[in-house]
Order: structure tokens, then sequence, then C-alpha cells
């Protein structure tokens, strides 16, 4: 496909600055300006969004090496960017009519090759999963109507490293930090068997009590092999639901793709 003609910008819109002006000063130097130059190409810019990419639709003194200095800068603070942008979007979109937010942790990984990679690990997830080589994560995901956003992200370091924290130990740590928009009256905390932890549910549990500004709950997946408190199987007690019965459920773009097709 042919991509349409584009002129490269020679300064930044007035307007970007103005989005991003209650930023984190975290950044030194230029790295503020450029910041803001890369989430800018992000949005308009066509074709791959590779930094050799964006940097053509730059002034020259915007230059792909300078993406990338910003982009290695070892005094990036992840969790509180995340936070921010998560909180100023919240704070934009539609709230829901029943006041109702839902949290859900994921995790999973990035595949990468670099050896040198200090967080970079191998293995497997789960013994039924495949052998992997990359970072492991977990994102804290929140959802509403038809909307579902990232609002927090760790990365799971290996454990051999000083630093090294669970997969549960680090959703907690999300779950505790996050602030939730003015219009949630319910918070819904779930996850799959891998987050049904009892720490997990006293977290959320936790979180209730000291929110007097609304209600926390938790809907986790448990596991089959887990015991209830009179030591009795949950496998002899319940019986699992079959994959045929579940439903499917398609939610529609909030924006139409431009060739009209989902």
């Amino acid at each position: 496909m042919a991509l349409r003609m584009m002129i490269a910008f020679t300064s930044l819109p007035g307007f970007v600055t103005v989005v991003l002006h209650g930023m984190p000063t975290v950044w030194r130097g230029r790295h503020r300006l450029l910041r803001c130059w890369l989430v800018f190409m992000h949005a308009v810019s066509p074709g791959r969004k590779t930094l050799e990419e964006m940097a053509r639709w730059t002034p020259a003194t915007i230059m792909a090496w300078r993406f990338g200095r910003l982009l290695k800068a070892a005094y990036w603070n992840v969790p509180l960017i995340g936070h921010w942008l998560a909180q100023d979007l919240l704070a934009t979109l539609l709230p829901p009519t029943n006041g109702i937010l839902s949290l859900f942790g994921d995790g999973s990984h990035a595949d990468k090759r670099g050896t040198k990679n200090p967080v970079a690990q191998q293995g497997r997830i789960r013994q039924q999963h495949p052998w992997f080589f990359g970072l492991r994560f977990v994102l804290l995901m929140a959802a509403w109507d038809g909307y579902r956003m990232p609002v927090g992200f760790r990365i799971i370091v290996p454990k051999r490293h000083a630093a090294y924290r669970s997969e549960n130990a680090v959703f907690r740590e999300m779950g505790g930090e996050f602030v939730p928009p003015h219009w949630a009256k319910l918070v819904i905390v779930g996850g799959d068997a891998a987050y049904g932890s009892k720490a997990n549910m006293r977290m959320v549990q936790d979180r209730d009590t000291a929110d007097l500004a609304r209600r926390w709950g938790f809907v986790f997946a448990i596991a089959r092999p887990r015991k209830t408190v009179e030591d009795k199987p949950l496998k002899n007690l319940v019986t699992q639901l079959p994959r045929k019965y579940y439903q499917r459920t398609q939610v529609s773009l909030v924006t139409p793709c431009p060739s009209g097709k989902m």
C-alpha cells in the first residue's frame, strides 16, 4: 500500500506541550522535549514506528540516536510515568453509568534475543508452557464498558537478582498503589488461577476496609488442586464447567477502521 505524502514537521505543535504539561518532572536536559516529540510522532508518523522512520519527519536536530539515548536513560521511572499517563487517561474517558471498575492482573513475556540484558531470563512460566528467553512482566488492566487500558506495569527480574519478587507480590504492589477515579463506586479485582492466592484476597479486603469512598471486591479463578480449610480438595466439592458452555463476547471498536473492516 502506498503511504500518503507527509511533510516533515519543523516545530512541535503547541497543543502537544499543553496536553503533556503535567508530566512528572523526571527528565533531564532536553529529554523532556524529546519525549514530547516521541509521543507526537508515534501518533502522526506513517509506516513503521521505528526510531529511524519517525526521525524522518522531525527537524534536523531531532535525530534517531537522540531518541535512542532518551529510551536508554538509566534514570527512567517507568511506574511513575505509567501511573501519570493512566490517571490522566482515566480522567478523560467517559465513565460508566453503573460506576463499576474492573482491575485484572495479566502476566506475560516478550521474546528477546540479546543475552546481555540484565533482567532477561529463560525458562517456562508453568510446566505446560513452552520455553522462552526474554523479559517477564505483569500488567494491571482497568476495564469498563468498551474500554480496556493498562494502569500498572512491572518487570519481573530473574530469581538470581537481588531485587527479585514473585509475580503475585508485584501484582499486590500495583493493586495497593492504584488510585481509582472519582466515579468508581465499586472496584472488582480479578485474575486467573495464578493470582487466586490468599495474600491477594487479603490485599483487596484491606483496601475495602481503608477506602471509605467505594467498595472493593475480588473475583479470582481457583486452581483445581486447591484445598479448603478442612483439607478437602475443591474438585470433590464442585464440578468444572466444560468449555462448550462458555460464551464469547465481541466488543466493537470505538473508532471504525479506515477500510471498514474489523
